[in-house]
């Protein structure tokens, strides 16, 4: 009996006759949860994390930029909207564990997707320390703005 093929991240082409399978979609498009990043390359040019015109270097920074996000980095996104966002994201990773996982991003270039493929299909045990150490990095920094942690904020919603 052979073991089933380890998941793998796959262009979402936007071309009459493409099919998705039984990939998830992770584009800025999911509305439930939204598993796009939230970061652009224009963000990126903006915050002069690259110089304008050069996609891969933006790229290759918006996905690192994901990654300290999703491990509760709340530099840039420190909103109440943001937490809830991540958190979203961070309860649905169980539900990505084993899928294929499709987004606009060319094959050659690094993406989120592969974020989220590493933290879904890691142990479980080691995939619940990821989130909750990315809970507590959270609260962590909501208590320092006095705010209360994200999950008054699930509560509320």
């Amino acid at each position: 009996m052979s073991s089933p093929a380890a998941p793998r991240r796959r262009v979402r082409e936007r071309t009459e006759g493409w099919r998705k399978g039984d990939a998830v979609i992770v584009d800025r498009t999911t509305r439930r949860p939204a598993l796009g990043n939230p970061f652009d390359l224009e963000w990126v040019y903006s915050l002069k994390l690259a110089e304008r015109g050069d996609r891969p270097a933006a790229h290759e920074a918006a996905v690192d930029l994901f990654a300290k996000w999703l491990a509760g980095d709340r530099t840039y996104l420190d909103s109440n909207d943001d937490d809830l966002r991540r958190e979203r994201v961070l309860e649905h990773l169980q539900q990505l564990r084993g899928k294929d996982l499709a987004c606009p991003c060319r094959e050659r270039l690094r993406c989120h997707a592969e974020v989220l493929m590493q933290w879904a299909n890691a142990d479980p045990t080691e995939t619940a320390r990821y989130v909750a150490l990315a809970r507590h990095r959270v609260d962590r920094a909501r208590a320092r703005q006095g705010l209360p942690p994200v999950s008054r904020l699930l509560e509320a919603a």
